[in-house]
């Protein structure tokens, strides 16, 4: 009897111990690595536009794509040969561009290999994620 209940604490403790692991090495990394950066190199067209839908997720022609479907799509993409060098996102209707919109694709444009830019009230910046050092 006493030694279940120990251990369920300890092995609650380790579990409290390991998220907090993780989250000091993981959490944030891409949002404190992430630019916005006034660019005069701006692209006349884009391969791919987005806009800002709710809960940071994005609207692709009309479609609602979560930040992994999102990937998934342009993954597809590069395997059909057509991959995006150039992305724009844009406000929504209803939602505006937030931090979390912005971090994911930096996150996806760092991984995929794509120049990512985001259009606030007319004013275009690029938007770019780089490795963080430990």
């Amino acid at each position: 009897m006493q030694l279940s209940k120990y251990s369920a604490v300890l092995r609650s403790l380790a579990v409290l111990l390991l998220c907090g692991l993780l989250a000091a090495c993981f959490g944030g990394r891409h949002s404190k690595s992430d630019e916005l950066l006034k660019t005069s190199d701006i692209p006349a067209a884009y391969d791919l536009t987005l806009h800002a839908d709710k809960d940071g997720q994005f609207d692709l022609d009309g479609a609602t794509l979560a930040p992994e479907d999102l990937r998934g799509h342009l993954h597809y993409l590069e395997e059909q040969h057509t991959a995006v060098k150039t992305v724009l996102l844009k406000p929504g209707e209803k939602y505006k561009v937030k931090s979390v919109h912005i971090n994911e694709l930096a996150k996806i444009g760092y991984e995929l290999k794509f120049r990512a830019f985001i259009d606030n009230d007319g004013e275009i910046s690029e938007v770019r994620a780089r490795a963080v050092e430990n």
